[in-house]
């Protein structure tokens, strides 16, 4: 009997080990879209860039919009007006814009993918000065 314990043991081990891998797979699938696109967002040497995700389709909208203070009062800013306008985005393509010399008071991109939106506050991925 005491080889018996020691094989259901094993066993409930090895059950464990892939309910628990199971569980950490599912977990990273659970990314939304928006998720997965937050992710990507990076800056390097004030050009911001991210990915669109594999999730895209053609019901998606992005546009990223601010405000840059200059010393003349502030002004409103757009990037990639022409890809928001006509919903180019491609999946798995990297798009990047350059940050203007200035003090940006706001930088957002927003995106709806028709089952869920999001703000996405850039100026936290913008270098501090």
């Amino acid at each position: 009997m005491g080889r018996n314990k020691k094989g259901i043991l094993a066993l409930a081990a090895v059950l464990l080990c892939v309910l628990a891998a199971v569980a950490f797979l599912a977990s990273n699938e659970k990314s939304s879209p928006v998720e997965k696109l937050e992710e990507s967002i990076a800056c390097s040497d004030g050009t911001l860039s991210f990915t669109i995700p594999e999730a895209y389709d053609s019901s998606w909208y992005l546009q990223i919009s601010g405000r840059l203070e200059t010393g003349n009062g502030g002004m409103s800013v757009h990037y990639l007006e022409e890809l928001s306008r006509e919903g180019s985005w491609e999946k798995n393509v990297t798009y990047s814009f350059q940050t203007e010399e200035g003090n940006y008071s706001e930088l957002l991109l927003y995106v709806s993918t028709g089952k869920e939106e999001a703000d996405i506050d850039l100026l936290s991925y913008l270098p501090k000065k």
